[in-house]
């Protein structure tokens, strides 16, 4: 039987995995509250994947100074982990060529040409593998529709894109969130990959969430997720009543609650 994100199957969540952006944020920060969250569940003997588009920059120090047992980051290009001696081991997914940059710089700088109100991600300097150009973020005006359009132009230069709730992603390569995911929480954390849809639960905001939410039955979305679900075909299985990390908040609350409830 396929498990689906009630309070029944929260009991035998392992492993849970979150986006950053508009998921664990508020309002472009990270609040007390979400860490909070995150030493508890830890704590309680879950393991907390953050799973992010975010640059490989921002992932170490993620990885080092944050409650969590690992950091995926670039939409599924590497996987920084904290081992037991403190240290960050780093697995690497993804074609890090200098011919790969180029073409993709090229791609980004085709696509701003594409509407108004665009602009290269602030945090690319910080980028291993993928490139970003900013819709939401430090730049205001263009819709959804604009930044699919952007993700089109990518994809209509080989490469794979995605669309979160601030920039569209690209990258040449296989990767995404999902492949990555699975791949770190049976090779490096010894999940059985055919336990996966019952020991993980994922809670994320956008369309680039889309992978984690069709692989893991148990998933969520935050409250704000709902202005993408016209674009995307596969959806969280609940949405949180609280948006960002008030939402986050609640089901990392509602997984510590079933942790400690009797079997």
């Amino acid at each position: 039987m396929v498990p689906s994100a009630n309070d029944t199957s929260l009991a035998g969540v392992r492993a849970f995995l979150f986006d950053l952006d508009g998921t664990v944020t508020r309002d472009g920060r990270v609040p007390a509250s979400s860490l909070a969250a995150m030493e508890l569940l830890q704590s309680a003997g879950i393991l907390t994947l953050a799973v992010t588009g975010r640059p490989a920059g921002w992932c170490d120090l993620i990885a080092r100074w944050w409650p969590v047992d690992a950091v995926i980051g670039e939409n599924g290009a590497f996987c920084f982990a904290r081992e037991a001696n403190g240290h960050i081991a780093r697995d690497w997914y993804c074609d890090r060529s200098d011919a790969r940059r180029q073409q993709l710089a090229a791609l980004a700088d085709g696509s701003l040409a594409l509407t108004d109100n665009l602009a290269p991600a602030a945090d690319n300097d910080w980028r291993a593998c993928d490139v970003a150009v900013d819709f939401a973020e430090e730049v205001s005006g263009a819709s959804l529709d604009d930044a699919e359009r952007v993700r089109a132009h990518f994809e209509q230069g080989g490469a794979v894109a995605k669309t979160s709730s601030i920039h569209v992603n690209a990258w040449f390569g296989d990767h995404d969130k999902k492949t990555t995911a699975c791949r770190v929480l049976t090779a490096r954390f010894g999940l059985a990959a055919d336990r996966l849809a019952e020991q993980v639960a994922y809670i994320g905001d956008a369309p680039n969430d889309e992978p984690m939410f069709a692989a893991f039955p148990i998933s969520f979305g935050v409250a704000g997720v709902r202005r993408f679900l016209p674009q995307m075909t596969a959806h969280p299985a609940e949405i949180a009543r609280g948006d960002e990390a008030q939402g986050f908040a609640e089901i990392a609350g509602r997984l510590l609650a079933a942790r400690k409830a009797p079997r």
